[in-house]
């Protein structure tokens, strides 16, 4: 759409399962993986992952997009947990 398409390729799909054409390496990976709290979705191992397969230099902060997370507070217990039910979930959506 904006005249980026010999330059940016997009693969969309779980980073485990994504392979790169010839073996090529990314330079940038966009992750969307991140919930409230920093170890949420699998964020550890999916970058770990991700740092032995398709990234060009794992190392260098500008291949990350988000190149950190971190929680600062998380509750350890609450004794009123049993009261509440889990929200639902409307899948017709």
């Amino acid at each position: 759409q904006f005249g980026f398409d010999d330059v940016i390729t997009v693969l969309e799909g779980f980073a485990s399962d994504v392979s790169l054409p010839n073996g090529e390496k990314a330079d940038l990976v966009l992750a969307e993986i991140v919930g409230s709290v920093a170890s949420e979705e699998g964020a550890f191992a999916t970058i770990l992952d991700a740092h032995k397969r398709p990234v060009e230099d794992p190392a260098d902060d500008a291949s990350w997009i988000p190149n950190r997370i971190q929680t600062f507070a998380s509750p350890a217990s609450y004794m009123l947990h049993n009261l509440f039910q889990p929200p639902t979930f409307d899948w017709s959506k």
